[in-house]
């Protein structure tokens, strides 16, 4: 679901944020779905009475919903670096949808990390590859 909604934090626990939807709708929003960073304490994020707005990701057979903060900021920045490789690919823009074009933009991209992680491997190792006796 892509519907984006907006509510009223009524409770915070450890786990989540319960929000009060317009409409009589009720959800709450998971510990893991606030932030894209690690998030200790809820309570350092959202406040009771607070306005938000959040994506739904589901709503279950008595018309509760799963809410997530999260997956709009992701939205919002679909080019960040940080974001899943769906959103990596999906970001680019191209002419050429065919697999050899898709194979070989994943191809490059893998490339490309491969090289950064020998070079942080080779660096831990020394120079020539061989481990250095201490």
């Amino acid at each position: 679901m892509d519907k984006v909604v907006k509510g009223k934090i009524t409770k915070i626990t450890s786990f989540g944020a319960f929000v009060s939807i317009e409409g009589g709708k009720s959800g709450m929003i998971h510990i893991s779905e606030i932030s894209r960073d690690f998030v200790k304490n809820i309570r350092d994020y959202l406040t009771e009475g607070q306005e938000v707005e959040a994506a739904v990701i589901s709503e279950d057979e008595n018309g509760r919903l799963a809410l997530s903060m999260k997956r709009l900021v992701q939205k919002a920045n679909p080019k960040d670096p940080d974001s899943p490789p769906e959103d990596y690919f999906s970001s680019r823009k191209s002419d050429d949808k065919s697999f050899e074009a898709m194979m070989s933009r994943f191809k490059s991209v893998s490339d490309e990390k491969i090289s950064d992680l020998k070079k942080g491997y080779d660096g831990k190792r020394g120079r020539n590859g061989k481990k250095t006796k201490h």
